[in-house]
């Protein structure tokens, strides 16, 4: 989820460095040259886990473009910037806001569809609006409405291309944590759903089904869509399990301490960009933390 302050109540490690294939390579992975589409579109990554608590992208959006700041997160699905609609909770000055232009994404469209594919959809007329809101785990959210607009990107062979994407026009936010939240625009949700940028832009046929992340110990990292980046050797593969709700989650998994097994096994993990540490549930972590106490 969003680094909105989290409050974590149970911790026990910073994550430095995570790996995803995503949406979903699984264990049926095959070379990126058996397919056509070689090229990717790779965005520099700024931050860190401390101090900021974050890491974000720019994305250009709209015509005329204007760069928004974006939050990682593949802990949930819908991206949204916020917006001058206008704007309720918005930590952003007003000309940096996204301007909206009569571009409302309808109920009866497929990306409204997609967006609510594991909950109810709050739509009573396929000629409605396709409001949505989305609440994260420190209790922060964003309400707002679905829109498409164009979105330019590079792909590393050196096209230019600028397709209609859809995303949230966020024009009502609200931060969970105690602290002010990060200056950031909004979120790139990178989940599994068909509600996600990188995967529309797979169903463009522009770039293959698959995302990347690296990121440094010392902050920074890069982010990438499409397949032609994946290294061909030096990767640990591990597959991606299909859960409910969309998430990249991995296991079971067993937990070692000094090398030892501790009879702690099953665990289901969850990869999320958007939180800075590791959490177990309250059983686990409790246990966890007799062994590191003795």
């Amino acid at each position: 989820m969003p680094a909105f302050n989290l409050s974590p109540l149970f911790l026990l490690f910073v994550i430095f460095a995570v790996f995803l294939c995503g949406t979903f390579c699984l264990a049926d992975w095959k070379s990126p040259a058996a397919n056509p589409l070689d090229s990717s579109i790779l965005f520099p990554v700024k931050g860190n886990v401390y101090p900021l608590g974050h890491f974000t992208v720019s994305v250009t959006i709209g015509n005329p473009p204007k760069v928004f700041e974006l939050d990682i997160d593949t802990g949930s699905d819908l991206t949204w910037v916020q917006c001058d609609a206008p704007c309720t909770g918005c930590t952003l000055p007003r000309d940096r806001l996204y301007k909206p232009h009569n571009n409302v994404v309808r109920c009866g469209e497929p990306l409204c569809a997609a967006l609510f594919s594991a909950s109810k959809s709050p739509c009573k007329n396929p000629n409605d609006q396709c409001d949505y809101e989305v609440e994260y785990a420190d209790h922060g959210s964003s309400i707002g409405v679905l829109v498409k607009d164009p979105v330019p990107l590079r792909l590393t062979n050196g096209t230019i291309l600028a397709p209609n994407l859809g995303f949230g026009c966020g024009y009502d936010q609200h931060n969970g944590g105690s602290q002010s939240p990060p200056l950031t625009a909004g979120v790139l949700g990178l989940g599994n759903s068909k509600a996600t940028m990188a995967t529309q832009l797979s169903a463009l046929s522009h770039v293959r089904n698959v995302l990347g992340h690296c990121f440094s110990g010392q902050g920074d990292g890069f982010l990438f869509f499409g397949g032609d980046l994946v290294p061909s050797s030096g990767m640990s593969w591990m597959p991606i399990l299909r859960t409910p709700g969309g998430k990249y989650s991995a296991g079971p998994a067993e937990v070692y301490f000094g090398g030892n097994p501790v009879g702690i096994r099953g665990l289901i993990l969850t990869f999320d960009s958007g939180s800075s540490y590791t959490y177990f549930n309250s059983q686990v972590y409790g246990a966890v933390l007799n062994l590191v106490s003795r």
